[in-house]
């Protein structure tokens, strides 16, 4: 199967009592926009999207008795809780001096588990947890030039 649009997402489609096979896509992967994926029944799937990019629960394609949807799957990343504003200012820009992606969901600064930053938070005394988390936004570099 040859995937070049979504045709929907599954919050808000009717499955028509058809199977849903789960397409599981890793964080590395989910901003590609040409990718190589194998649903959980075998189904190989080729995407190639014009334009945007995956999101989790998007449609790609169905069949006769299934509907192939894209899972995300969790990743590995810091949950940093800094105590105050004053630790959140230096840690923001710390970690952006670092250029790391960074991403902020339910009061936390999330962020790709990395041994480095963790010897750092432990070194400043950064409240932090390690988690496995399907991001809401992919953790990516933004374009910048100094």
């Amino acid at each position: 199967m040859i995937v070049s649009k979504i045709i929907g997402n599954i919050s808000s489609f009717d499955c028509k009592g058809k199977t849903i096979d789960k397409v599981k896509v890793s964080a590395e992967d989910r901003l590609k926009q040409i990718i190589r994926l194998k649903s959980d029944s075998g189904i190989e799937i080729g995407v190639n999207l014009q334009e945007g990019h995956l999101h989790n629960g998007d449609i790609l394609g169905e069949d006769d008795k299934s509907i192939f949807v894209v899972d995300f799957l969790p990743q590995n990343v810091l949950l940093i809780t800094p105590k105050d504003m004053m630790q959140m200012g230096f840690v923001a820009h710390s970690i952006g001096n670092r250029h790391t992606p960074a991403v902020f969901e339910e009061g936390a600064m999330i962020v790709e588990e990395d041994y480095l930053l963790i010897e750092w938070l432990e070194a400043n005394k950064v409240p932090y947890q390690k988690a496995q988390k399907v991001l809401k936004c992919a953790l990516k570099h933004a374009s910048h030039h100094h």
